[in-house]
């Protein structure tokens, strides 16, 4: 009897909190918008004196949020990774200008948590289309992938009508490939578009 109760008063706790949502709640779809800045932190091996480690991020999510704790979804997005441009650098062909610019468009799924109302915890995984743009001796070279990345953010939101909220998100982002490690801050839009 008491291996019984043992086991049943934590599983009646983690029920109580999965389903802690109103019965009264609906299934919903909801669209988030965002932009911001992001920057790089990732420790490159050679580092030219007009490397820029800033950059723009932006990404819209599609949500789908049961009655209960967990939410999931997709996410779609743009991110700055580098970019360099630098002049006047020897090379065994001559002294010539450098550009580069690296930026990715990851694809993810992500799940969400709100352990505090208004408040959002999200952590996601996918693909990312990495692209690499260089500029040297008058001719341009363009290679991209694809690779795996990953991301966490928490976002705290302010409601400004019925269905939609505004708030900031602070992300930490990683693409593999090339090991880079990304963190931005974002202002976010959500907007619930569709329930049953």
């Amino acid at each position: 009897m008491k291996k019984s109760l043992l086991f049943l008063v934590p599983f009646l706790f983690i029920y109580n909190i999965s389903f802690a949502q109103n019965k009264d709640s609906l299934y919903t779809l909801t669209s988030y918008i965002g932009g911001g800045y992001v920057y790089n932190v990732t420790s490159f091996e050679y580092e030219y004196g007009s490397l820029n480690r800033g950059g723009w991020q932006a990404y819209l999510r599609v949500m789908w949020k049961p009655e209960y704790l967990l939410s999931g979804g997709i996410e779609f997005g743009y991110t700055g990774v580098y970019s360099i441009d630098e002049n006047n650098v020897q090379t065994d062909s001559g002294a010539t200008s450098i550009k580069t610019n690296s930026y990715a468009y990851p694809l993810m799924m992500v799940f969400s948590m709100s352990p505090r109302e208004n408040w959002e915890v999200n952590v996601g995984t996918g693909v990312a289309f990495s692209v690499i743009k260089n500029e040297a001796f008058d001719t341009e070279a363009f290679s991209s992938n694809v690779s795996s990345t990953s991301m966490l953010s928490t976002a705290y939101y302010f409601p400004v009508m019925k269905d939609s909220k505004i708030g900031l998100e602070l992300r930490g982002s990683w693409l593999p490939k090339y090991d880079d490690y990304l963190i931005s801050l974002a202002v976010s839009f959500a907007y619930k578009f569709f329930e049953y």
